[in-house]
């Protein structure tokens, strides 16, 4: 079988919470889990986020519905994102109900690698916002519910990726779900989701 047709999991390591893991991965402060003085949780991700196996940084961001302080959500942001400039690394984005504030805060620390909202279940006019920012998005499970048709049908097909997110489902269920609904190949949705993955990734599957 291919590279291209094989399922490729990207496990989410949590500083904090999780394991670090030795098989490709990303990893990162999620900002449910920031400790109230976070030196060691950064420490961690400088000394660790630096190896081949880990491939981005995150998920890091913001997310109005939890109880870590606001403050503190942004400062931990704003390093990760130093820190993903400086290795080089894509940004994986968890963001809750503060999109504008990411978006601003992205700018203003001059965020120079791919940058990817995970689990994006939003309104398409704010897909598009950030495709024109340059940015990705990863649709999930959510899609197959069938209400999020019209996001599907507006996704620019160089700038998504698809996710199980951890849930049950199988990848293969979402991907068949996105291409009935775009009305488009399966086999040629798989090769453009490998090469936006390849990309800005920097890695080749199966290597």
């Amino acid at each position: 079988m291919e590279s291209t047709a094989q399922e490729f999991s990207l496990p989410n390591i949590i500083i904090a919470k999780n394991y670090l893991y030795p098989l490709p991965c990303s990893l990162g402060i999620h900002p449910w889990y920031i400790d109230s003085s976070p030196t060691a949780q950064l420490d961690a991700l400088h000394d660790h986020g630096r190896k081949d196996s880990v491939l981005a940084i995150g998920e890091c961001g913001l997310d109005k519905v939890c109880d870590t302080p606001w403050i503190l959500q942004e400062e931990v942001f704003r390093k990760q994102i130093a820190f993903a400039n400086s290795v080089g690394k894509p940004l994986i984005v968890h963001c809750v109900r503060a999109h504008q504030e990411c978006f601003r805060i992205l700018r203003e620390e001059k965020v120079q690698v791919p940058v990817i909202f995970h689990g994006f279940e939003k309104h398409p006019n704010l897909a598009q916002e950030i495709y024109q920012l340059g940015y990705y998005i990863s649709l999930g499970t959510s899609i197959l519910a069938g209400k999020k048709n019209d996001l599907v049908r507006q996704a620019l097909l160089d700038r998504i990726f698809l996710e199980t997110d951890n849930k049950s489902t199988k990848i293969v269920d979402i991907y068949k779900y996105f291409c009935a609904v775009r009305e488009i190949d399966l086999d040629q949705f798989k090769e453009q989701i490998y090469k936006n993955f390849t990309h800005i990734f920097n890695y080749q599957l199966g290597a």
